[in-house]
């Protein structure tokens, strides 16, 4: 091409450039971000909040919630698609807007360390913060809020009749809802028998106000809370949200950083730096490690997990091994053999741990809660249903040499 064509052609692209930009422009003058965003989210939706922990940064907002610290420009969503720049403030999606709510077996969470055999109210938000490939949730951690169900049935109450047998029967009473605000969680919680409110199915990290904001209301109405979480949280929202919890529960992924990245598409190193803390602040939690075959069951990796587990957080620790099933990306995965589990607890009790469990696996010796002294059955268990329950009587005393297991031992409904 000779000097004039190129010439043509420079100016050719510099106008459709232009022409572009004035496009652009126009769009923006008649539709800036935030009348943008007010479009998908009017001022009375009841889901969209301010949410916290996030400092004006350049033309943007960095959100400091967990470990990515996402910088968000005007209109932007973080990783976990439920929190976005909204006028140079954070804000949250997902307020009040419940993807799942069942009443579980405290044993589901699973936690073993409390109140055996009790109900616990389960709730999710949409969203999630990492991208596990077997998630077993993925319907609803993986959406963003736009996806998820207008209305959602919920457990409302707990109805207790007396059969012609004489037996008493249960049943739940569910009720639809479009919302479901702190105070009606509390509330239902309370009408269906539930000693406690679970955070759990997606991760709560994300709903981090919605937890926050019922945990307050169910601590001064005498529930319990228990956040189940994946532990990529930063130290600050961590610290100022562990007085309003009784239990937190960690998924350890695995123990390499290579598995961490692969599968979970986050680090270890923060969730190490979360359990440390939970640690350090004398918090009662408790340790879960999916054990996927061919990705983090090697014994060299089980070994390294335990010994950091009793090194860093101590003998105590209760920490269970879970059988994975084939989900979500990893359907070609076989499931865990059992021998595997038997393995990783076998090596748990070698590294010096006291409280060492196996999960998913309905009759295993590692369902049930042993005294460490003395080797006896305290809490038996099959699947989720408790079998036999001797330390509640005792306020979590073995019965037969007084050894104080670690947890929160209440009788009564």
């Amino acid at each position: 091409m000779n000097l004039k064509g190129r010439t043509a052609a420079a100016w050719l692209l510099a106008a459709s450039a232009a022409a572009a930009a004035l496009a652009a422009a126009a769009f923006i003058a008649a539709f800036p971000p935030p009348s943008t965003f007010a479009l998908l989210y009017p001022p009375a939706n009841p889901h969209v909040r301010d949410g916290r922990f996030a400092a004006p940064v350049c033309n943007g907002v960095q959100c400091r919630l967990c470990p990515y610290d996402c910088f968000l420009p005007e209109g932007a969503r973080g990783r976990c698609k439920v929190r976005i720049n909204y006028g140079g403030k954070i804000k949250t999606l997902v307020y009040a807007q419940p993807a799942a709510v069942h009443v579980d077996p405290i044993e589901k969470k699973p936690v073993y360390h409390m109140n055996p055999g009790s109900l616990i109210y389960s709730l999710a938000a949409p969203g999630c913060n990492l991208t596990c490939r077997a998630c077993q949730n993925w319907e609803i951690s993986q959406i963003y809020p736009e996806q998820a169900p207008k209305k959602l049935p919920v457990p409302a109450a707990l109805s207790v009749s007396v059969g012609h047998d004489g037996r008493a029967y249960a049943g739940l009473v569910s009720e639809e809802v479009s919302g479901l605000q702190p105070e009606d969680v509390v509330r239902r919680a309370l009408a269906t028998r539930s000693r406690a409110i679970a955070y759990t199915y997606s991760e709560p990290t994300v709903f981090y106000e919605y937890m926050y904001d019922t945990a307050l209301l169910a601590r001064r109405r005498g529930l319990k809370n228990v956040m189940v979480s994946a532990g990529y949280i930063n130290p600050e929202p961590l610290r100022e949200l562990l007085p309003l919890m009784d239990v937190v529960k960690i998924d350890l992924k695995g123990f390499s950083e290579k598995f961490y990245r692969g599968y979970t598409g986050a680090r270890l190193e923060p969730v190490k730096r979360t359990l440390l803390e939970l640690k350090k602040k004398g918090a009662l939690f408790e340790v879960v490690n999916l054990v996927v075959p061919g990705l983090n069951d090697a014994r060299p990796d089980l070994e390294a997990l335990c010994g950091w587990v009793r090194e860093n957080l101590g003998a105590e620790t209760p920490l269970f091994f879970s059988r994975f099933a084939p989900n979500y990306l990893l359907t070609g995965v076989p499931q865990t053999p059992p021998e595997t589990l038997a393995l990783a607890r076998r090596i748990a009790l070698e590294k010096g741990l006291k409280f060492v469990y196996t999960g998913n696996l309905p009759g295993s010796e590692g369902e049930s809660t042993y005294c460490p002294k003395c080797g006896r059955a305290l809490v038996r268990r099959y699947g989720y249903a408790v079998l036999e329950d001797r330390l509640t009587p005792t306020g979590g005393r073995c019965p037969w040499d007084g050894t104080r297991v670690p947890g929160i031992w209440e009788g009564g409904i």
